[in-house]
């Protein structure tokens, strides 16, 4: 339950921390570009563990709102497109889906 807060404050904050140190119409779009990320993100791991796993976990679904913001996070500034980030983050998500349930097992 802890980590599904915690996750809601992700969703809230990860924009005005990315857009942090930027002025004008350029904070706009970072803070724009990192709610599409992190919301394609969590669509692209609701896919993949839908139709790939066979059920929706949890667990798939927080750690994909980390990886939408990891990844815009460097380039959410020079994105001018609404489509580039959200399909950024939907390769995050379906990176981090498959990563979180087939790759780290294996690891371990």
């Amino acid at each position: 339950m802890i980590t599904v807060i915690g996750t809601i404050f992700l969703f809230m904050y990860w924009p005005s921390f990315n857009s942090a140190l930027s002025v004008g119409v350029t904070q706009q779009r970072i803070m724009i570009n990192t709610v599409l990320a992190i919301s394609g993100s969590t669509l692209g791991a609701a896919f993949t563990a839908r139709v790939f796993f066979g059920k929706l976990e949890m667990e798939i679904m927080l750690n994909a709102t980390l990886a939408g913001g990891v990844i815009i996070g460097s380039s959410c500034d020079m994105i001018a497109s609404p489509w580039v980030a959200m399909m950024l983050g939907l390769f995050g998500g379906v990176i981090s889906s498959i990563g979180f349930q087939k790759i780290g097992p294996f690891l371990s």
